[in-house]
């Protein structure tokens, strides 16, 4: 049986705040973001697709704002991020992209609004970074900032990412790493040797935040 959309979504977001209500979050160089966002500077937080779930909570006083898949599940995952005040712009990487790219990276330069880019999204490979995070970094000034989530107790779903579903009352630990300087500085161009050089920063940076963090085999 099929349920109604609306439905379906509203049930959806409260699983959602539910199960996030009860979760355990420890941040870890949090104050390091809140620095930046009190100077008034834009950062692009970026990690893996399957540890989305447990970053959303965390945005607090923050504008943040996703792109999220033009697709069905899309919507719900709009619905989802509107719960905890994140928005979202829509766009994947064979629909408007590009264009949702475009369209954040303006919203960055007129308001103070963060970015967050699953950078291996929205399809894959698993734990290879794209260009998407680099590329608002170059338009925008903005600081990449990488991310790494470690939950305790999760149910990995039999997806291309093996996303993962925290259980209710799972410890989380939410690592944030340095931001990066002007990322304008840091990717001066968009030209594919420069791309493939901080993609390969941003890959090793991920992975070093999750030493002693994330299980090896998850990593």
């Amino acid at each position: 049986m099929h349920l109604p959309p609306a439905l379906t979504s509203f049930l959806l977001v409260n699983i959602y705040k539910a199960v996030c209500a009860t979760l355990r979050i420890r941040e870890e160089n949090r104050e390091a973001v809140d620095a930046a966002h009190t100077r008034g500077e834009r950062l692009i937080f970026c990690l893996w697709h399957d540890e989305l779930f447990s970053l959303i909570p965390v945005a607090r006083h923050l504008r943040v704002v996703a792109i999220v898949s033009p697709s069905t599940d899309g919507d719900y995952l709009e619905r989802i991020l509107a719960s905890k005040n994140v928005g979202a712009v829509r766009g994947s990487s064979t629909r408007g992209g590009v264009r949702a790219l475009l369209s954040l990276a303006r919203m960055m330069k007129n308001e103070l609004v963060h970015a967050c880019i699953t950078i291996d999204g929205p399809a894959g490979p698993r734990h290879v970074a794209k260009e998407g995070g680099l590329f608002l970094a170059n338009r925008t000034s903005g600081r990449i900032v990488p991310v790494r989530i470690f939950m305790k107790n999760a149910l990995r779903l039999p997806t291309w990412d093996r996303f993962q579903f925290p259980l209710p009352f799972s410890k989380v630990v939410i690592r944030f790493g340095e931001p990066w300087g002007e990322g304008s500085q840091e990717v001066p161009d968009i030209e594919e040797a420069t791309m493939v050089r901080t993609k390969a920063r941003l890959e090793r940076e991920l992975h070093e935040l999750g030493a002693g963090l994330i299980p090896e085999e998850n990593a």
